[in-house]
């Protein structure tokens, strides 16, 4: 064997396996798709872009026909996938929607409770009174009268469907009972109907305690003092104690409920 390597040194010399590649035209394939970009003697390779037949474009790399390395898909409605393939398989990914906004799939906040924002405010903060953002895209555009604004088109209510923003006689689409509820209770509209606070969307805080009060007995609660104060709760109470501004008040079956803040003392 030593002998046959000695011999045949000049012939077992690693060659290069790099195939060249070549730009060629637009190619139409029977599905509907088509690709621009580099090929090599094995199909699409290097660097391309593929359109599908439903509009979806995939532009990055290619190995041997395959997404392989980094690209980003992008969608009719805005938004882009960014990521990178290995022979086909999606290993890494970032979501970026059509406002711009960029997914996070371990600690998503946007539109969860108490986080209220559109994504121009997570961007630019939030606006003084009066000059709030009613919509995430700016200028806001102007709703026709009696129509709703669903983002995507304008809602009628005597139709029931939601036409095009930039043509009323051309119909999106027919939203279902459940979803022409939620339209007319929190889409904008015109008129705009009067404003004020939603208590649902309240939030309660109640002053962190070091010892958690007892049902039975006032001796438990040694940093409260008895109420030198007259508020009124609307029902007669037992007990009511006073913690600073705050006040807790007892029933006559011993249950301690949450506090009450800025009565007005009555004067001895």
């Amino acid at each position: 064997m030593r002998k046959f390597s000695e011999a045949h040194k000049e012939q077992c010399k690693t060659v290069s396996l790099d195939i060249p590649r070549v730009q060629r035209s637009v190619k139409q394939f029977p599905t509907g798709s088509q690709y621009e970009g580099t090929w090599d003697v094995l199909g699409m390779s290097g660097y391309g872009v593929y359109k599908f037949p439903n509009d979806v474009i995939y532009e990055g790399e290619f190995d041997d026909g395959l997404f392989h390395g980094e690209g980003e898909l992008k969608y009719p409605s805005g938004e882009i996938l960014r990521g990178k393939w290995k022979k086909g398989a999606l290993i890494d990914k970032t979501l970026i929607f059509a406002d711009g906004l960029e997914y996070d799939d371990i600690d998503w906040s946007y539109c969860r409770m108490p986080d209220r924002r559109f994504t121009i405010e997570h961007n630019n903060g939030l606006q003084p009174a009066g000059q709030s953002y009613m919509t995430p895209e700016q200028p806001s555009r102007e709703v026709p009268q009696g129509y709703y604004d669903t983002g995507d088109g304008f809602y009628d209510p005597k139709t029931k469907v939601i036409y095009s923003v930039h043509d009323l006689t051309a119909i999106i689409r027919s939203p279902s009972v459940r979803e022409q509820r939620w339209i007319i209770d929190n889409c904008r509209s015109n008129p705009i109907p009067k404003l004020g606070p939603r208590k649902d969307l309240y939030e309660e805080w109640v002053e962190p305690m070091l010892h958690l009060p007892n049902n039975s007995r006032q001796d438990s609660m040694p940093f409260m003092a008895p109420s030198k104060s007259t508020p009124s709760f609307g029902q007669d109470y037992d007990s009511v104690y006073e913690f600073g501004s705050c006040y807790w008040r007892k029933t006559s079956e011993g249950a301690w409920n949450k506090r009450f803040i800025n009565f007005e003392p009555t004067v001895d």
